[in-house]
């Protein structure tokens, strides 16, 4: 026993020497010639600005302040000139009518469906299929935060729902009821007509059931000559409107200030892109209009849009950024650059044991970080090209000593 518990420890002994001379062998050979490396990888990098500014439409308040109304169109819908914008009732009694016909008239469309799938099989079954797609937008509507069309796909997602009981339950009886049902959708019809009232669309445009006060205030005319001062001052107007407003054209713009040292970075009719923190979940093109003089040291930037004004009518003022540029390469260290003595700029990377000189060119450097891409290569075979040129994965040299083209490192 106590000659087994000798050899034990003679050989933990031993182990524990080789462990330690290993690890001062390394230690000794990193202060001889302290190697040290990394991986080059793909990487996507932005030159971005943030900023604080106001979305700015062309806008007209439409006069109305009636309280039994139905608006007629969706937020950023386009809109007719003279086609109505709401409907206006004259009293809680033709509110209930109108009520009572919409109720009638879509009773009227489930029964005339089922009576023409009662005969059409694939057109019945094509239903539950319908069904699925409505519940799915109606999901998606609700986790999206967008609540504007969530009351239109209920009642469709309802509607298909009544189709599939009427055309799979059938009945000898639908075209009784159906013809019972449409006088009585004709008769509600005559009384809404009589207690209505239009408001209509003055000119073509876009609609927005917000009216938020800057409509008058936040102007395509009033952006042309703003300084930062105009800018820090801007505020709501006290504006009423149950009927919303229309925006006339296709453009819009977005105002913002930058410092001077910021805005002498951007021309006017430049392209760039402006990310939304909110609202907007893509990237819109815009481009430079106007750059103000400068005024304690601040620039009024206004951008112009021309495309997605459906999607931002709600938007108003906004954190956001203003994407001058985008930069995609392989990542290295800025420490690892280096300088051949031909003047070309390359890193070294580790193959095997042996550093090889690759050649780069750097797209975009970045605070402790650079991007580049693989230098054009001078070389005899395809083979010396491959191993030359700095591909993704490859191991970086980030410091060694007495580095050069060739060179094995132990």
């Amino acid at each position: 026993m106590k000659s087994t518990s000798l050899s034990t420890k003679l050989i933990m002994f031993f182990l524990l020497l080789a462990v330690i001379f290993y690890f001062g062998v390394q230690g000794y050979r990193y202060l001889l010639n302290p190697t040290t490396t990394t991986l080059a990888y793909r990487y996507h990098t932005e030159d971005s600005v943030s900023v604080i500014g106001y979305v700015v439409r062309n806008e007209t308040v439409i006069d109305g302040t009636e309280t039994l109304l139905d608006l007629t169109h969706a937020e950023g819908e386009r809109v007719a000139a003279g086609k109505p914008l709401a409907i206006v009732y004259r009293s809680e009694e033709a509110l209930g009518q109108a009520q009572e016909l919409e109720r009638l008239t879509q009773q009227l469309e489930q029964l005339k469906y089922a009576q023409s799938a009662a005969s059409d099989t694939e057109a019945a079954l094509r239903l539950d299929s319908d069904i699925r797609d409505d519940i799915v937008s109606l999901r998606a509507t609700c986790s999206s935060g967008s609540y504007v069309a969530l009351e239109s796909l209920s009642d469709d997602l309802k509607t298909t729902v009544l189709k599939r009981e009427y055309a799979y339950r059938g009945g000898d009886d639908l075209p009784a009821r159906i013809a019972a049902l449409s006088e009585q959708v004709n008769s509600a019809a005559a009384a809404v007509r009589g207690s209505t009232s239009q408001i209509n669309a003055p000119f073509a445009g876009t609609y927005s059931a917000v009216v938020d006060g800057y409509e008058t205030v936040l102007t395509p005319e009033a952006l042309k000559s703003m300084t930062p001062k105009d800018f820090d001052s801007t505020a709501p107007v006290g504006t009423i409107s149950t009927v919303g407003k229309l925006i006339c054209g296709n453009s819009w713009q977005f105002v913002t200030t930058l410092t001077e040292s910021e805005a002498s970075r951007l021309s006017e009719h430049q392209t760039l892109l402006l990310r939304m923190t909110s609202g907007v979940d893509f990237d819109l093109p815009v481009s430079v209009e106007r750059i103000s003089h400068a005024e304690d040291g601040r620039c009024v930037v206004v951008l112009t849009g021309s495309d997605y004004l459906t999607y931002i009518t709600l938007l108003r003022q906004q954190n956001a950024e203003l994407i001058l540029d985008s930069y995609e390469g392989l990542r290295i260290p800025k420490n690892a650059l280096r300088v051949d003595e031909d003047g070309t700029t390359g890193v070294y990377c580790l193959v095997g044991l042996t550093a090889y000189f690759k050649p780069v060119n750097v797209l975009y450097q970045g605070e402790n970080f650079c991007l580049v891409e693989p230098g054009e290569v001078s070389a005899a075979t395809d083979s010396q090209v491959m191993l030359y040129t700095l591909r993704a994965e490859d191991e970086v040299i980030i410091s060694a000593n007495d580095l050069y083209n060739g060179k094995v490192i132990n």
